[in-house]
């Protein structure tokens, strides 16, 4: 299984407690790849609602490959 499979699997199965979410959302952002991360912002909106989808982003924003172009990696 794939990283972000297992985040994704991850996030559904807590996503009923909002304090576990915020958490192993932080967790998936940091573990996931730079290439991966469009992925995970989007799947959380899907799933999630835009809220998450923005805190999603919120944290990849402290990680310094969040929004590079792929030239610069």
């Amino acid at each position: 299984m794939k990283t972000l499979e297992y985040h994704e699997t991850i996030l559904k199965k807590v996503s009923f407690d909002k304090r576990l979410l915020r958490m192993e959302l932080k967790k998936a952002v940091r573990n996931t790849t730079c290439s991966e991360q469009p992925a995970l912002l989007e799947w959380c909106g899907e799933h999630l609602g835009e809220e998450y989808k923005k805190m999603a982003a919120d944290f990849m924003e402290n990680k310094s490959c969040a929004f590079e172009d792929n030239d610069n990696q």
